[in-house]
């Protein structure tokens, strides 16, 4: 059976309002069903959910989609690994192609085997007083070992191994999964004498390890044994993507709105033990545009805490423009030198990180503050950082912030800012929270109206000019149903197959046309007379720029017919 039919057949025995009532309370409001958004933090519902067209949009953040696109953002997993959980609850048998049967029956074997390993680091955790002593004296209470899953591997060369051929594992499994490595004399285990740390994916399934050495403290210091080892990158984890502490942070990353990212796994754990449970960390790296991409289903907020030292404020520095980047906000938190989140906590309790929390600088604060120099530069170190921030109206705060702590005039600052964005004037418009840009709002009714009225389609794509459309997402979605034969299946092919934008423009037209659909028809004539008024608009100011008197006049006369005409 193919991907497309067992997606219809899923759909047709999982209900959305069912399905997505489960983890949100939904209320019938008219021919929608509404309720307080999962992906953000509000308290006036935005999301709304249409039982008859089996979709979801949320108002306040834009997401939308099917009931597939509810359970990759929910739980944040792949498009296969979605519908393998919708199937399974649908009772379906999921099939597919042989070439991706192979690969997820592969990647199925490498989970198991990661699952069984992890079983077995706990129970050799139990048994051994070293690591247990470690922890106490780390302050790791045992509600934490259990939470966290942590565990210990012992010394010897084949431990893991053995365990795990016993369990009935081909080396080439272990070996896939980052548990073992090749030698001159055969496979070995990976992790030896180790504290675990279990590194799992948000819906919770072990992606990899990483281990602390517990050996002699000569050898760690000496750099024979690396103080932290983590697992190689395998077919189900890849180190830029992952965080540490995200499956047992998600739902309070949700609930405030905001991540804490921090350095280290005891960092996370000893955070989540004062009661700062929305904590994560990179797996010692720097952070990447895959960790924030990864943060943004859950948040676009963060407080970042580093070390005070000149390490520290060197990585904050970096971390900021990846943030801006991937428009994102961040604080950034320098704790006292010589401090980390876990130390601190442990000296000065959870009220003092609090208040610290708290005074968490801005990221311009935090650029005036280390940044030394004249302070002309600076402002233009600061320009560029807020030049590469997508949302406008956060460019916009900060600008403002930028001017009132400088004291540069506005204006001037706002101007060089202009130069300095290289982003082109006629950059995409994304339809906004309230509707769809002003530029293309005709275009973007016409797109409503075909959506809840298929067989308007020909009518519409035989009036509109396409290719004059410099909206980049509203001109492909018309491209795209243009393209199509069966005109009845361009909202499910683009919640199937389109980008993030469409899916989102389908979604809340799809719950909220924005017409009268009784009177559709009238709604079609108003929009062409529209754009044809708006086309008119601007050959009259390219007109009046040219300093042409002939064709000014000739156009206004052109548009007093044409208001006579519209009977505007």
């Amino acid at each position: 059976m193919k991907n497309v039919r067992v997606l219809e057949e899923i759909k047709s025995r999982v209900d959305i309002i069912d399905f997505i009532s489960r983890y949100v309370g939904l209320k019938k409001s008219g021919q929608n069903w509404k309720g307080l958004c999962p992906f953000h933090s509000e308290k006036t519902p935005s999301f709304t959910a249409n039982q008859a067209k089996q979709i979801f949009h949320c108002f306040g953040c834009g997401a939308g989609g099917d009931v597939v696109t509810f359970v990759m953002k929910y739980e944040n997993v792949s498009f296969h690994e979605a519908m393998a959980t919708l199937a399974k609850d649908a009772g379906i048998a999921l099939t597919t192609e042989k070439a991706d049967a192979k690969a997820i029956q592969r990647d199925e074997k490498i989970r198991n085997a990661l699952l069984t390993a992890c079983g077995y680091f706990e129970s050799r955790l139990r048994e051994s007083k070293t690591a247990l002593d470690y922890l106490t004296q780390r302050g790791i209470s045992r509600e934490s070992v259990e939470r966290f899953r942590l565990g210990y591997a012992p010394s010897g060369w084949h431990n893991l191994l053995q365990y795990l051929r016993n369990a009935g594992y081909h080396d080439a499994v272990i070996q896939a999964a980052g548990l073992a490595v090749n030698g001159e004399k055969g496979p070995y285990d990976v992790f030896r004498q180790r504290l675990m740390f279990p590194i799992m994916s948000a819906s919770g399934n072990v992606l990899a390890f990483g281990g602390r050495a517990l050996a002699d403290a000569s050898d760690t210091r000496s750099g024979s044994v690396p103080k932290y080892l983590n697992s190689p990158e395998t077919a189900v984890f890849k180190k830029s993507d992952t965080l540490f502490g995200l499956f047992t942070g998600k739902e309070e990353i949700r609930k405030e709105n905001r991540a804490i990212i921090v350095e280290g796994y005891i960092d996370v754990i000893v955070c989540y033990q004062h009661g700062f449970r929305n904590v994560v960390a990179p797996l010692g790296t720097s952070l990447t545009s895959g960790h924030v991409l990864r943060l943004r289903n859950f948040t676009h907020n963060a407080v970042l805490v580093f070390d005070g030292d000149a390490a520290g404020k060197s990585a904050a520095k970096r971390a900021l423009s990846l943030i801006c980047q991937n428009d994102y906000r961040a604080r950034v938190l320098l704790l006292p030198d010589n401090e980390d989140p876990d130390s601190y906590l442990r000296k000065y309790g959870a009220d003092s990180f609090r208040e610290l929390l708290g005074k968490a600088r801005t990221m311009i604060d935090f650029l005036l503050t280390i940044s030394t120099g004249e302070k002309i530069e600076l402002v233009r170190q600061a320009l560029s950082l807020i030049a590469l921030m997508k949302d406008p109206l956060v460019a916009d705060e900060m600008l403002t912030e930028l001017s009132d702590r400088t004291r540069v005039n506005e204006l001037t600052m706002r101007e060089e800012f202009r130069k300095m964005k290289n982003t082109p004037s006629s950059k995409r418009e994304v339809p906004s929270r309230a509707g769809a840009p002003a530029k293309n709002r005709e275009e973007y009714m016409l797109l409503s109206v075909v959506i809840a009225f298929p067989e308007k389609a020909d009518l519409v794509l035989s009036r509109i000019a396409i290719n004059e459309i410099q909206d980049k997402t509203l001109a492909s979605l018309f491209g795209r149903l243009a393209a199509l034969e069966d005109r009845k299946d361009f909202a499910r092919s683009i919640l199937e197959s389109g980008e993030e934008e469409e899916k989102r423009v389908v979604t809340k037209f799809s719950v909220d046309p924005g017409f009268d659909p009784e009177h559709v028809d009238r709604s079609i004539e108003d929009c062409f007379r529209g754009i044809e008024k708006r086309k008119l608009d601007e050959r009259m100011h390219l007109a009046g720029n040219s300093s042409d008197p002939a064709l000014t006049n000739a156009l206004l006369v052109e548009k007093i017919k044409f208001i006579k005409g519209a009977g505007l």
